[in-house]
């Protein structure tokens, strides 16, 4: 199952933006159970990414899962029509609520996405929100396309107990056909901790060669990336992917 709840927000502060993302992970633990808050900081991934979107002076607080029990654990209570307003403590923000909205899109669905459309050769995705990966201890502050798929392989995986997305050889025939074709992109940092994470935002468009069950499997992948994020700290606010697929470029 794969959900998304987004609220809009009113700060009652001028200067809210991203890098409060991180601070409303810590909202989002006071929110639910205490034990599986807890289930979820000491198991190695997170069923769950969040992210602060800020436009035209409106402030949207994106919340997904892709598994049942962090659906029901996660994203219900937060839709509770008693929870209209909350502090984010560190800074002394008051924030109210105006409006939530919730969607689904069942795995199911996905996967007869899968096997019944065509998808286009050409495939953009713009990142919403800081995004980066580690690779040999490092950060990686652009788009690399191995690291990209593999961090949604891996997500994909980790959330579903019948299917493992993760093959060495599959991604590598992935990668070897694919390129990007076209970037709008800028460097920008991600405060955490006192650290500031090197990372990259805007939109880029990734041509797919090979055969059309590829192009679809890609397809598949950025679109659970909508959900799942990519990359590294998705649940404290990086990584947030809008898949939008093109007809020709």
């Amino acid at each position: 199952m794969l959900a998304q709840l987004r609220m809009k927000l009113k700060p009652d502060c001028s200067g809210f933006g991203y890098y409060q993302s991180s601070n409303l992970q810590g909202v989002l633990m006071e929110q639910i159970n205490s034990d599986y808050a807890e289930k979820l900081h000491q198991q190695g991934w997170k069923p769950y990414s969040q992210f602060l979107y800020c436009k035209n002076e409106e402030f949207w607080w994106f919340l997904h899962t892709w598994t049942k029990e962090a659906y029901h654990e996660i994203l219900l209570p937060l839709q509770d029509s008693d929870f209209v307003s909350f502090q984010i403590k560190k800074k002394g923000i008051q924030v109210s609520i105006l409006q939530k909205e919730i969607s689904i899109l069942p795995k199911k669905a996905l996967m007869e996405e899968f096997y019944s459309h065509e998808s286009s050769r050409y495939l953009s995705i713009e990142f919403l929100s800081p995004t980066a990966f580690k690779q040999n201890g490092r950060y990686v502050n652009y788009p690399d396309l191995r690291l990209i798929f593999q961090s949604l392989m891996n997500k994909y995986s980790a959330g579903s107990s019948e299917l493992n997305m993760f093959d060495e050889e599959t991604l590598e025939q992935l990668v070897s056909n694919m390129f990007i074709s076209r970037y709008s992109l800028h460097s920008v940092s991600f405060p955490l901790e006192g650290v500031r994470i090197p990372a990259f935002m805007g939109t880029m468009t990734i041509r797919v060669n090979g055969t059309k069950t590829m192009a679809n499997y890609a397809r598949l992948l950025l679109r659970f990336g909508e959900y799942s994020g990519v990359g590294i700290k998705t649940g404290m606010g990086m990584g947030a992917v809008k898949w939008i697929e093109k007809e020709n470029v």
